[in-house]
């Protein structure tokens, strides 16, 4: 062995001896502290008291709109129709010609009885003075008491005569008036169901065309029991002393009703109650209830899908926001933050909405902070960092102010 590979060795050995003395001292001081897990902070969620508030508590139905009148216009003499005095879907007044029926064979059946009537009138006088000359003879004993009697019932049959002339004038004159055809009342007529040249009122009162009133016009709701009972309670006394009728509020003032169409926000066509049923429909609980609707620019129509709310009390209530209530199996309910910034649970009993703001009817205080923004991230028993809503959100940038020139 060279004295090379001695000292080689020698380098080794004191290598791994400082190693190991390394080792050693390391193993006396105290070793190095271990990662450990820092829950994040609170999520940040927006919360809100709920806002006094007067509201209206209303009732929503849907209904459809119909007719204030309607006529059915037909043949009520027979012959052959002449003229069509409209055209279809327009608006006619009462007493407007609609339809015309030729009027000649009644015409010529009026010239008839109006002689006939002329003739009876006739033979009247004759027997008036027949009569008046038998009686003049018989008293003065210059004529017999029979032959009076004869010329007197013969000057009343006259008159029978002429009666019954001048009801056969006047039936023919009115068969005369029905060859044409009027508008009994305003509204939108129909299209005409016969044209002209066709033969009507042959077997039966041919139907010429339907006329239609929708100044005013009417929609039915059905109102449920639940519904009419508080009402009718609150109001018992006077309807049983007979001073209100049901639907009135006082004595001539009807309840006010609000109707919106499909495509309308909200109510804005104002109406009120005209007329409720006397009975229930025991089949489904309801009553039905008449409103009506003035309806002058005559933009409603018969057959419309409406909805239709009725005003019922003012209520002293609060409101929050639509979007913080929440709903599950067991009914409605907000989430709020407590003293110590935990989340719970309330459960609350809602009214109408008004302005994107829903009524809290009960289940809540004014001093409740409940959650409006942030809601998927709260859950309840955890902690929360609460801010007013409207208060702008942590790390939100600020806007630069605006650099001087």
């Amino acid at each position: 062995m060279t004295n090379r590979s001695r000292s080689y060795r020698r380098t080794v050995a004191a290598a791994c001896s400082g190693a190991l003395l390394l080792v050693s001292l390391a193993g006396g001081c105290k070793p190095p502290a271990r990662n450990e897990f820092a829950p994040p902070p609170p999520q940040e969620v927006l919360v809100q008291t709920p806002t006094p508030r007067q509201v209206t508590r209303y009732l929503q139905y849907t209904g459809i709109t119909e007719a204030s009148e309607t006529v059915e216009l037909r043949a009520r003499v027979q012959g052959f129709l002449e003229k069509v005095n409209f055209a279809p879907g327009q608006m006619v007044k009462k007493g407007d010609v609609l339809f015309v029926i030729d009027q000649r064979p009644f015409k010529l059946e009026v010239d008839k009885a109006k002689a006939a009537l002329a003739a009876a009138r006739a033979d009247l006088l004759a027997a008036e003075n027949d009569a008046k000359v038998a009686t003049e003879l018989a008293t003065s004993g210059a004529g017999s008491d029979i032959d009076r009697i004869l010329k007197v019932a013969k000057r009343d049959a006259s008159k029978a005569a002429v009666a019954s002339t001048e009801a056969a004038v006047a039936n023919a004159e009115l068969d005369l008036s029905y060859c044409t055809v009027t508008s009994p009342l305003d509204g939108l007529i129909g299209k005409n169901m016969v044209d002209t040249g066709n033969l009507v009122g042959r077997s039966d009162a041919t139907l010429l065309a339907t006329v239609v009133a929708n100044k005013p016009i009417f929609a039915n709701i059905d109102a449920a029991e639940a519904d009419t009972l508080p009402i009718r309670r609150s109001n018992q006394e006077a309807l049983a002393a007979g001073k209100i009728k049901p639907g009135q509020t006082a004595d001539g003032k009807w309840r006010v009703v609000e109707m919106g169409l499909s495509d309308q926000d909200g109510y804005p066509i104002t109406g009120r109650i005209d007329y409720v049923e006397p009975s229930l429909n025991a089949a489904s609980g309801t009553i039905r209830i008449r409103t009506r609707f003035e309806n002058e620019n005559g933009f409603l129509l018969p057959g419309q899908f409406t909805r239709i709310r009725v005003p019922v009390e003012q209520l002293d209530t609060m409101v929050l926001p639509e979007a913080s209530v929440l709903s599950d199996q067991s009914g409605r309910f907000v989430m709020v933050v407590d003293d110590k910034n935990i989340v719970g649970i309330k459960r609350v009993k809602t009214g109408p909405v008004i302005d994107n703001q829903i009524a809290i009817l009960s289940g809540l205080t004014t001093s409740d902070r409940v959650i409006t923004t942030g809601i998927q991230k709260a859950r309840p028993g955890s902690p929360v960092t609460p801010k007013p809503a409207g208060a702008p959100a942590a790390g939100a940038a600020a806007r630069p102010a605006p650099e001087k020139k």
